[in-house]
């Protein structure tokens, strides 16, 4: 777990993950916090906690992953976000698949709102692995998900111009490993999405103070676009086979332009 400055969703995250009974161990790093969740981290007993780790400075994500990469003693590995709920037993649910089935790469949960979930448009993509059923995608969100730890080195990238976690899951899925989301489905709550009730860009002033970086990045106007493109995201996720997808994001500038074009020319149909 990486944190910076949100101690408000650290404090509900922190409780309901050490509430849930799986046996798992917890690397923090904490990105030079001065919002109280240093203390936090430093106050905190338990067993599972197994490193604390302060920066001096926020280095983002790359640095720590490595770090994590270097240090962990664990066979499965992974990343729960300072703002992610998962459902109670999560970590047990992932892990229990990932033991039993290798053909299995990056294991997450649905990360969009309940209502953003289309059971007859996901159907195409819900394929059985063994006794399990997942709902296929060639990546699963950064922010909750467990792999074997084997998989994670050998497709971690040193690339520091990545912004989030650096390992490459389109090369996963490329390479024949079956990223996705168990069936059924299992449900995270994204605190800081901004169609939650307890997203912090929702109230007077928090656009300009808290806005996510991938928001700021997109230029978006405020919370209600941002919700709206997440909302479409989740559509994509939804529909779109994962052939398609790694063509997509592995094309050329000016193929994976037209790609882009031509999924916008569809929901516009859709849309009118």
């Amino acid at each position: 777990m990486v944190t910076w400055n949100r101690r408000e969703y650290f404090e509900r995250t922190i409780a309901h993950l050490l509430a849930d009974k799986s046996d798992f161990r917890l690397y923090f790093w904490d990105n030079a916090s001065a919002d109280g969740v240093r203390d936090i981290i430093s106050e905190l007993r338990d067993d599972r906690i197994k490193i604390k780790n302060f920066s001096p400075d926020n280095v983002g994500q790359f640095g720590p992953w490595h770090w994590f990469m270097e240090n962990c003693a664990e066979d499965i590995a992974g990343k729960l976000d300072d703002d992610i709920l998962g459902e109670p037993g999560w970590p047990r649910r992932f892990s229990d698949m990932i033991i039993e089935q290798s053909e299995l790469g990056a294991v997450g949960a649905w990360v969009y709102l309940e209502s953003d979930w289309n059971e007859a448009i996901a159907a195409p993509k819900i394929v059985k692995v063994g006794r399990y059923s997942i709902f296929r995608n060639a990546w699963v969100a950064g922010c909750i998900f467990l792999a074997r730890t084997e998989y994670l080195r050998k497709y971690t990238t040193n690339d520091p111009s990545i912004i989030g976690v650096p390992f490459n899951q389109l090369k996963m899925s490329k390479a024949g490993l079956i990223n996705g989301v168990p069936y059924p489905v299992s449900f995270a709550e994204n605190l800081d999405d901004p169609r939650s009730p307890h997203c912090r860009m929702n109230r007077p002033g928090g656009w300009d103070q808290f806005a996510a970086y991938s928001a700021r990045m997109r230029g978006f106007s405020g919370p209600e676009e941002y919700g709206r493109w997440i909302a479409d995201d989740a559509r994509m996720v939804l529909e779109t086979p994962v052939d398609d997808q790694i063509r997509m994001f592995t094309a050329k500038p000016i193929d994976q332009f037209k790609a882009n074009l031509r999924r916008g020319l569809k929901w516009i149909k859709e849309k009118v």
